[in-house]
């Protein structure tokens, strides 16, 4: 994730005027976007902040395009292939970054291949492993360094990629995870979107996850006395 003074950058950005604009011009820039993805359950209130929150990115970018570069290059976590299959790749993740990415190339920016087939393919893989029932606690162990191990290996091709084919005075768009430990090349300079509705978004998703009840822990009782009965416990939804 870029760092907090990246998102002050980004803010100073959206409010430069056009004839301001010539300063932010020259060298390598990269806009980055948290990638979400559609909520799996049927969660109607969630989906319109999903559907809001792309939205807003997309006015976003379009504001920064206008004032500073049209965008040349696109990288997208997940997907390992160039142009039209690479956009069908997006399309099918169902996560609303497609439109956006789409109007670009429309436009005439380049969808790059941001990731390495074979390195998502193990990072996959594991985390898949991590998802298993385990019991042995060596092997849960084991599996989390070597997710860790393909973890580190993806982000470090994503950024070598994106040091590789981001030009002199390119300006490039990155969507990815917001949890990432992606340290981007020391001349390109990273700024953060991320408009209102991801707050609105985070918010949600901590009070529905307050709001869940919590597994009760057993209580060994004397074995002359009945054993209670289990109470579910649950936390109030914070405001």
């Amino acid at each position: 994730m870029p760092k907090e003074k990246k998102k002050s950058d980004s803010q100073e950005l959206g409010k430069i005027e056009k004839p301001e604009a010539e300063k932010f011009q020259k060298g390598r820039k990269l806009i980055f976007v948290p990638l979400l993805f559609a909520p799996h359950e049927n969660e109607t209130e969630l989906q319109k902040l999903h559907d809001k929150y792309w939205q807003q990115v997309a006015e976003q970018i379009n504001n920064l395009e206008s004032k500073l570069l049209d965008i040349t290059r696109v990288y997208h976590e997940f997907i390992c292939t160039e142009g039209e299959e690479g956009l069908k790749e997006i399309e099918r993740m169902d996560a609303g970054s497609y439109d956006i990415v789409n109007n670009l190339v429309k436009k005439g920016s380049k969808l790059m291949a941001a990731e390495s087939v074979e390195l998502l393919g193990e990072f996959m893989d594991w985390n898949k492993c991590l998802s298993t029932r385990i019991s042995s606690q060596k092997v849960i162990t084991k599996i989390y360094e070597f997710y860790n191990e393909a973890l580190k290996s993806r982000e470090e091709w994503i950024r070598k990629g994106i040091d590789l084919t981001l030009g002199e005075d390119e300006f490039g768009l990155l969507i990815m995870r917001e949890n990432n430990k992606i340290q981007f090349p020391s001349n390109v300079e990273v700024f953060y979107v991320a408009p209102p509705s991801l707050d609105e978004i985070k918010r949600w998703v901590r009070e529905k996850r307050s709001s869940l009840p919590q597994t009760p822990k057993k209580e060994e009782k004397p074995a002359a006395k009945k054993s209670a009965t289990k109470k579910t416990s649950a936390r109030k939804i914070s405001k």
